[in-house]
């Protein structure tokens, strides 16, 4: 049973190799465990080939300490699965650059790397080469 009522939300979708995730904050732990279940389906089908996560945040993209910790080791465990990279777009935010630094941090405590773009074009044109490398390298 949740100590919270869950806040924050996520929308998840697959287009190719790319899982793409879309998200109105602030989150806290229960919103990301009830995530987590919507998203295991999804990650396995992915899993078995290198795959890339497009991150769409609207509002104030900022995770309690709790919630931070919680999406960080599950994109270590999502690594091993065969993510290889993030793009971000952060939308209609009051501190974009607060987010960015928050973000950046979680993403390198999982070990992730990550990129911040403007819009979808180029964040999908920079996964498709993230991943087109680690398949040169996996070969």
């Amino acid at each position: 049973m949740s100590r919270f009522r869950s806040h924050g939300t996520v929308k998840l979708d697959v287009i190719d190799r790319i899982l793409v995730v879309e998200g109105v904050g602030p989150w806290n732990v229960e919103a990301l465990m009830s995530a987590a279940t919507i998203a295991s389906p999804i990650i396995k089908q992915l899993s078995g080939r290198v795959w890339g996560a497009l991150v769409v945040l609207y509002g104030e993209p900022i995770y309690v300490p709790e919630a931070a910790s919680y999406l960080s080791k599950a994109i270590r465990a999502e690594k091993i699965m065969g993510r290889a990279a993030t793009a971000v777009i952060i939308m209609e935010s009051k501190s974009p650059e607060f987010a960015k630094t928050h973000l950046n941090q979680i993403y390198h405590n999982a070990g992730e790397t990550v990129r911040f773009f403007e819009d979808r074009v180029e964040a999908n044109w920079w996964l498709i080469q993230q991943i087109s490398q680690h398949d040169l390298l996996n070969v």
